[in-house]
């Protein structure tokens, strides 16, 4: 099949992408809210398994246990120097007060402020997010109130686990009661606190433990690696009736199944669907789970983590970029440039949607896609290009544009028909190489004369260097396989197309514990920001140290061992590569 017959094959595989099926899909999953292991959610989940044994999939649904955190209720009172109810809400893994609530003194705490706040009750604008609500807590707070942009409070997750608890992360549990109030009552207290002494009394019951909840999954085999599939994945729990969080994103991989399932013999690679739960009440706990009691079987077969997210919203009229591991990015700029005339930037992919699989090293295309213009998403948006009714009880079916959802689903059904069919994985490692040259050069102008970085940047270019000649010897195979067709000689093609593959996979099995994750491989880093090359930033910490110090001379000895552990990498990635294209000469 020649290139343009592959274009044509791929545009009449998306061009069977219904508009009105995906709506016909979200409007039932939103009929319902869908909190973690609730009656909506099964019954959503029950949709999966009717739709998906209809097209033929081997379905299968389990229920798994995992810590989950429910809010149920809140209130607060100012009580001096006047009495007013304020409404409220709470989040998940908040404390909950005793039946009393908790009273204190309030204190605003504005942008860059650093007053003390223990035994106080604090507030802040923003969102009640993870990092910053430890933060509060480990300072001493006894209670935090959250003041968002919006008049309607967004539900937030506060836990920085990522995932179940283990012994070591079981103290990270937050112990403060935590609401989040809209815009006009956080302006009232403001207004109150900077008048004197403002006193309230907060109300929490949030429903925190071990609860089963389901998950959902749906199987196709390729033909030439049937082994071999692409993990593409969404939350089906949500916040209230979620028609875009993830509503959109759970119909667009209903819509995927509908049409690839006419095509399933002519995938080379398979697909395995699945819906999590404990997403937004778990903290990814329905991913962690996955990954906890399929390791193995992830790190031999997966291709590639395609998450998808909130799809369709109005108003989500940018593409601005491509969340991704670098080596994916050309295919996800690829996509979005062909079903939405826009050329994205590359965005390095951060620590969350349900991104359980650093430790394995399975890299990532998407989270979010369609996004709101830049400015109007408000000051608070955990994402930008977040619309105002995320996370919020606002997020109806009428919010949904059906034109921008159907575009978001020919965009994922794209990606997804390349990854299963053509000759070699479409991913580029020559941009990881540049990534994390760029990345060592930056750390290494960070330690200055103190620590020298240069062995890891030559290890880092020679990777590159290496990578430019996978990148061609893998667009010969795919031309050679084009050309081929069938016939004589297409068994020989295949198992060199499969080499290639498994070279392909394997580099990202190296390379990305290395630079995203910062704790043990088979662990779960916190549910917090994780810089590139996590276990060496601190080199930068030398160039200010006393290099006759103690600690000077501690620090520069671990560093050590972590610019091993990154050249070692490297190295590791290059013989995979050498030993690879050595196997395929003539």
């Amino acid at each position: 099949m020649t290139d343009f017959a592959q274009e044509e094959k791929e545009k009449a595989v998306v061009g069977e992408v219904s508009k009105e099926q995906l709506m016909e899909y979200t409007t039932r999953i939103a009929e319902d809210d869908r909190l973690s292991g609730s009656a909506g959610e099964a019954r959503a989940v029950a949709y999966f398994k009717e739709v998906m044994t209809g097209l033929g999939f081997e379905v299968e649904i389990r229920q798994i246990e995992n810590f989950i955190s429910l809010p149920i209720e809140a209130s607060a009172t100012v009580t001096s120097p006047e009495q007013k109810e304020i409404s409220c809400i709470t989040q998940s893994y908040s404390a909950s007060t005793p039946p009393e609530g908790v009273e204190a003194e309030l204190i605003f705490l504005s942008p860059g402020s650093d007053a003390d706040v223990a035994g106080k009750i604090v507030m802040r604008e923003g969102l009640a997010a993870p990092t910053p609500t430890r933060d509060m807590e480990v300072k001493g707070a006894v209670g935090q109130v959250w003041i968002n942009s919006t008049d309607l409070p967004r539900n937030m997750c506060i836990s920085t686990i990522w995932g179940h608890p283990t012994p070591e992360t079981a103290h990270r549990i937050p112990r403060t009661p935590t609401i989040s109030v809209g815009r006009e009552a956080g302006e009232y207290l403001k207004t109150l606190c900077a008048g004197g002494a403002v006193k309230i009394r907060l109300h929490t019951v949030v429903e925190s433990r071990f609860m089963e909840v389901p998950l959902a999954t749906a199987s196709v085999k390729g033909v030439v690696e049937p082994d071999k599939y692409v993990l593409f994945n969404g939350h089906i729990d949500s916040w209230h009736k979620g028609a875009s969080d993830n509503g959109t994103a759970n119909a667009c991989m209903l819509e995927v199944a509908r049409v690839i399932s006419k095509y399933r013999k002519e995938l080379r690679r398979g697909i395995r669907f699945v819906w999590w739960s404990g997403h937004s009440h778990g903290r990814y706990s329905g991913s962690t789970w996955y990954v906890d009691h399929n390791w193995e079987d992830l790190y031999q077969n997966a291709i590639v983590h395609l998450n998808v997210d909130s799809l369709g919203c109005q108003g989500a009229t940018m593409y601005p970029d491509v969340e991704s591991s670098a080596e994916c990015y050309s295919l996800g700029k690829s996509v979005v440039e062909t079903y939405a005339n826009q050329s994205p930037e590359y965005q390095r992919i951060g620590h969350s949607g349900d991104n359980s699989f650093w430790g394995i090293g399975i890299p990532t295309l998407f989270q979010l896609l369609s996004r709101q213009p830049r400015g109007s998403d408000g000051p608070d948006a955990l994402i930008p290009g977040l619309p105002w009714f995320w996370h919020t009880e606002a997020d109806t079916i009428d919010k949904i544009d059906p034109e921008i959802l159907f575009k978001d689903g020919r965009i994922y059904m794209a990606a997804v028909w390349r990854l299963c069919t053509v000759a070699v994985l479409p991913f580029d490692f020559e941009l990881t190489g540049e990534e994390m040259i760029n990345l060592l050069k930056g750390l290494g102008k960070k330690a200055g004369n103190a620590f020298d970085l240069s062995q890891a940047v030559a290890a880092a270019e020679s990777f590159k260097g290496k990578a430019v000649l996978l990148k061609q010897k893998s667009a010969e195979m795919s031309r050679r396989i084009s050309d081929q067709a069938s016939g004589a000689g297409q068994e020989g093609l295949d198992a060199a197309a499969v080499s290639l593959d498994r070279c392909i996979m394997k580099l990202s099995r190296i390379l990305i514990p290395v630079s995203y994750s910062a704790t043990d491989r088979f662990d779960m880093d916190p549910a917090e920001s994780i810089p590139p090359f996590a276990r060496l930033q601190p080199v930068g910490k030398l160039s200010a140290m006393d290099p006759e110090s103690h600690g000077f001379k501690f620090l520069e000895r671990k560093m050590v061992r972590e610019r091993n552990r990154v050249c070692h990498a490297l190295i590791e990635a290059v013989g995979c590569i050498d030993q690879t294209l050595s196997a395929l000469e003539p």
